[in-house]
């Protein structure tokens, strides 16, 4: 939506009516292309620009919209303007033209959107923001009577509104069609990595675990632009909140997206009239807020954490698009890269100053590290056999964005069981920001389907921040700071030494090995301050973890985790099973069970427990354990593949008496498994 915005702004010149019918004209284009592109087989592409780059784009377009939408907010009527820098230079005259009681319903319907969105009461959210400011919206509007040109426009039919696209315009306009390519190019990118990363994430909460076809999606994609546009319509593309939505109501196949447009159109047929009460300033809100999530002050901070070399080419890519256009600005984003990756690489010129290194071989180095970024990093292939079952292991060197096409088909090449380990060989220099995701999701995937993965050589590598996934360097000139302590990393070696465990601070990207429900929530996902072994007749993991979740993208969860598995293997023997704090969760236990327990009223009261396939839970829940959750209130448990995961959901991160109450609950469920296993004997 933000795309579009821009783009019907660009090319109607600030007019949104009359940029609309060129819009279509261009979405049209844009799902031509997608046909194509998926005929040839494309869908992965996308994903190798750049991360920052993309994030930067979206940062981008929600100052556009912001800036955009301002006069709207405070009923101020101007003259559209083509450029974002001249809708800057007109803010200060907005306020000088603003209709203060269109402004009143604006700044109310605004700060609602923040409050109700923000909220901490579940009952404050049980109706969308949106569709309270909106109704809010309609009744201030009539209180004050505002003038039409303040509200929604509506067509007395309905049909007759729907505007076709102005291909005859665009043919007989050439000054358009640059606007016209730039919009069909940014359309194109955008759809395609914002549906490759929907898809992708939908695929890791579909009960079913399917998987998607990104080539499928593409081509979809462009079959419904394309008819879209041609009846006044605009992009379709998959929706992660609409699908988590689908997968929350019990939706399972494509049906639940045909009732969605079902019921949209009864909606447009017979609440035209109430439509037309909204007033703009109602809308403008809603927008402002949309244009706010994309670029709060947490996306940048969340950038500066990766790294600085991120945050300078997230701020150029910025700049370059507010300056310019979205498809320039994107492409100075990608020079932006280059050129950081090209300087990190290459020698000081101060070499070549003081004699340590001739101009010629600094010019060769540059042209070769240049070259190198586009250059496949596959050194390699070894094929052998372990345990009977095909290895391979491939010797890489430096991986950037730029360069991940090559390996991503050879992966994408070989049978989907068989073993795979990298190896980053001593001539790789460097690994980019955008390479750590690509190998982080691609071990994800292998953990998800039983696949062995190893990933060899990156602890050479000198890490420019904390953060699990920011680009790294082999280089003997870079000298690692020994970093300061925390606070919270000495309470959490000095329990580490108290339970004679091993301690790890750095923070590490989480692999859920045994598909826990709990982890395969939101994204992200890191553990620190890790403690590991042997305790309380376990072998227990214990970890500071966090994540973002939907909405707030750009806002961390923290909670501290204790999985454990019985030393004795007893815990084997233990069923899947979730038990909740109340009704904490219960949408995303689909492929469970509620079970209803016999053990204790308070118990029943405070807790709910769920199996699958009808298992009888009643004798692995012992009335110690029982006692236990009653006493200490809020706690989640999950068994899965013999390990159980514990932590308390009111509770970020835990202080040092609190975890000893994991380890007594670690030690409870030893005991349960050890009871258990006698009983069967």
């Amino acid at each position: 939506a933000p795309a579009l915005l821009a783009g019907m702004l660009m090319l109607g010149g600030g007019d949104l009516a009359e940029g609309y019918p060129l819009l279509l004209v261009a979405i049209c284009l844009t799902g031509l292309l997608q046909i194509l592109l998926a005929f040839f087989k494309t869908g992965r592409y996308a994903i190798f620009l750049p991360v920052t780059v993309v994030e930067a784009m979206l940062a981008a377009i929600g100052l556009i919209i912001i800036i955009k939408q301002i006069p709207a907010l405070m009923g101020a009527v101007l003259p559209p303007t083509a450029s974002m820098l001249a809708s800057i230079a007109e803010l200060p005259g907005v306020v000088l033209q603003a209709e203060w009681s269109v402004f009143f319903i604006g700044a109310i319907s605004l700060f609602l959107m923040f409050y109700l969105n923000k909220s901490k009461y579940d009952w404050m959210r049980k109706v969308p923001p949106p569709l309270v400011v909106t109704i809010l919206g309609v009744l201030l509007a009539s209180l004050f009577a505002l003038e039409a040109k303040y509200l929604i426009t509506m067509p007395e039919n309905v049909l007759d509104g729907i505007t076709m696209p102005a291909f005859g315009e665009v043919l007989s306009r050439p000054e358009l069609w640059w606007g016209v390519l730039v919009v069909v190019i940014t359309l194109t990118l955008i759809d395609g990595i914002e549906s490759l990363a929907t898809i992708k994430a939908v695929d890791k909460i579909d009960p079913f675990q399917r998987k998607s076809d990104p080539n499928v999606t593409l081509r979809t994609m462009g079959i419904s632009n394309a008819l879209s546009s041609v009846f006044g319509g605009l992009t379709i593309i998959p929706g992660g909140i609409k699908s988590r939505t689908n997968i929350d109501a019990g939706g399972r196949t494509l049906w639940a997206n045909f009732y969605n447009a079902m019921f949209l159109l009864i909606f447009l047929f017979i609440a035209a009239e109430a439509i037309a009460m909204v007033p703009l300033a109602a809308i403008a809100s809603i927008l402002i807020y949309v244009g706010w999530k994309l670029c709060e002050f947490k996306v940048f901070t969340k950038t500066y954490a990766i790294g600085r070399e991120q945050i300078l080419i997230f701020i150029i890519t910025v700049i370059a698009i507010l300056a310019t256009d979205l498809l320039v600005g994107i492409l100075v984003g990608i020079a932006a890269e280059v050129l950081v990756l090209v300087y990190l690489l290459t020698p000081s010129f101060r070499f070549v100053l003081t004699g340590r290194l001739s101009f010629k071989r600094s010019c060769c180095l540059l042209w070769t590290n240049l070259k190198g970024l586009f250059s496949t990093p596959i050194i390699k292939v070894k094929e052998q056999e372990r345990n009977g079952i095909p290895h391979y292991e491939m010797t890489l060197s430096s991986l950037v964005c730029f360069n991940l096409l090559p390996l991503d088909k050879l992966l994408s090449s070989l049978p989907p069981k068989e073993g795979v380990t990298l190896v980053i060989s001593e001539s790789g220099r460097i690994i980019d920001h955008t390479a750590m995701e690509y190998l982080h999701q691609f071990q994800e995937e292998c953990v998800r389907d039983g696949r062995i993965f190893e990933l060899v050589g990156v602890d050479n590598f000198v890490q420019f921040t904390g953060h699990a996934l920011s680009t790294r360097m082999q280089d003997t000139i870079i000298i690692k700071e020994k970093v300061q302590q925390t606070e919270r990393e000495r309470v959490m070696e000095g329990l580490a030494d108290q339970y004679n465990l091993s301690f790890q601070p750095a923070e590490k990207s989480t692999l859920n090995e045994q598909d826990f429900v709990y982890l395969r929530r939101g994204a992200d996902k890191e553990e620190s301050n890790i403690m590991s072994g042997e305790a309380v007749g376990c072998n227990v993991r214990l970890f500071d973890y966090s994540h973002t979740a939907a909405p707030d993208y750009y806002s961390k969860h923290w909670h501290t985790i204790m999985t454990s598995r019985c030393l004795d293997g007893s815990s084997e023997n233990m069923p899947d099973m979730v038990i909740t704090p109340g009704y904490y969760l219960e949408r995303y236990l689909i492929e469970y069970d509620e079970v209803e327990l016999s053990h204790n009223n308070d118990f029943s009261a405070k807790y709910h427990c769920y199996g699958k396939d009808g298992a009888d839970l009643q004798s692995f829940i012992s009335p110690e354990l029982i006692e236990f959750l009653v006493k200490n209130e809020g706690f989640y448990l999950e068994m899965r593949k013999g390990v159980m995961l514990a932590f308390r959901k009111d509770r970020g991160l835990e202080n040092a008496d609190e975890i000893s109450q994991l380890f007594s609950l670690a030690e409870i469920f030893n005991n349960c498994c050890l009871n258990n296993k006698l009983g069967k004997k």
